[in-house]
């Protein structure tokens, strides 16, 4: 018996509940010109029935399940591993397409040249505005949806991206072998940025390919959990500049990084303030301290990796990488 051919693409989708937006994301999959690919869902421990959901509806997509919510990255993970084909489209579940979306993207892919590939991606619910064409990486540490929020039609140029997200990047899977999966330390938030940082260290570039549209419900997944956002993207930082900063960068950026680290522990402070008052949130700021102290030893290891034998870019090169600004925000 032969063995079953290998697909062109693997799109992997992580999901948590919202069994409408998988629904819907998953519809938009099926109307694709482009259909040589294999769909793996990864199910994060929902409790809405997804997965019973996802069998009768969509039989022919692979579907694996985790007892326990363990986070985007070790969920993306587990489907990443999975994947077959040549190319990865990392996908979240409250993303559509337009049905020429894979098509052009895997077009751009052909051509050799880029290892990471995003879409243009709009808001599902004013598609005339820009949710992301690429993600730029600022002075301060921060990812930044480039022309967020911007017209569509008063946008004429875009600038070349860092990297993609992964809630809509399709990323080359030989690249993924070298740099390595996405970091299950990070759990959520500011992980994907983190694997464009390694990638661009080892010398891959990153592409938007603008006639390639997508639309995106955003923050749909976070399901109202502010405080835990808030806390990830606080301690997530400070993990991604440790990582990825060499010294010299973090010298040379030093003042804007600091500014930004400021920022973040307001921006907690004040979330908890609002959720519990202010001797709690001084309380709970200073346990996302020490939650973030706990995970450094792993960030020391993963920072000596992505440091070492893999770069291939010198610090002058990736300094002008770099969005200037010491006043860069990201989402």
């Amino acid at each position: 018996m032969s063995a079953p051919s290998v697909p062109e693409l693997s799109v992997v989708i992580p999901t948590w509940n919202g069994w409408a937006l998988l629904e819907a994301c998953l519809q938009s999959l099926a109307k694709q010109t482009h259909q040589d690919m294999e769909i793996i869902v990864v199910d994060d421990g929902s409790t809405d029935d997804t997965p019973a959901r996802l069998a009768e509806a969509f039989p022919d997509v692979k579907c694996v399940m985790s007892p326990v919510n363990r986070g985007f990255a070790p969920t993306a993970n587990q489907g990443l591993v999975m994947a077959r084909a040549p190319w990865v489209f990392l996908l979240n579940n409250d993303v559509t397409l337009e049905p020429q979306c894979i098509e052009k993207l895997l077009e751009c892919a052909r051509e050799g040249t880029y290892r990471m590939i995003c879409p243009l991606v709009l808001w599902t619910e004013d598609p005339q505005r820009i949710y992301s064409a690429g993600d730029s990486m600022g002075v301060n540490g921060r990812p930044v949806s480039i022309a967020y929020k911007e017209s569509r039609e008063a946008v004429t140029a875009f600038p070349a991206p860092f990297g993609v997200s992964g809630g809509y990047g399709l990323f080359r899977r030989d690249m993924l072998e070298e740099i390595g999966m996405l970091d299950n330390t990070f759990v959520a938030y500011f992980e994907d940025a983190d694997w464009c940082f390694r990638a661009r260290w080892a010398g891959h570039e990153a592409a938007l390919v603008p006639d390639a549209v997508a639309f995106h419900v955003g923050s749909a997944s976070i399901q109202g959990r502010i405080w835990w956002r808030t806390r990830q993207c606080f301690q997530n930082h400070a993990l991604l500049v440790w990582k990825n900063f060499t010294w010299r960068l973090l010298w040379w950026n030093r003042r804007a990084l600091l500014k930004e680290r400021l920022h973040q522990w307001k921006r907690l402070f004040a979330v908890a303030r609002n959720e519990w008052g202010a001797l709690v949130a001084l309380g709970v700021t200073l346990w996302a301290w020490v939650g973030l102290l706990r995970r450094m030893p792993a960030a020391i290891r993963a920072r000596r990796r992505a440091l070492g034998a893999r770069r291939r870019l010198g610090d002058d090169a990736m300094q002008a990488l770099l969005v200037q600004g010491d006043d860069v925000r990201g989402l």
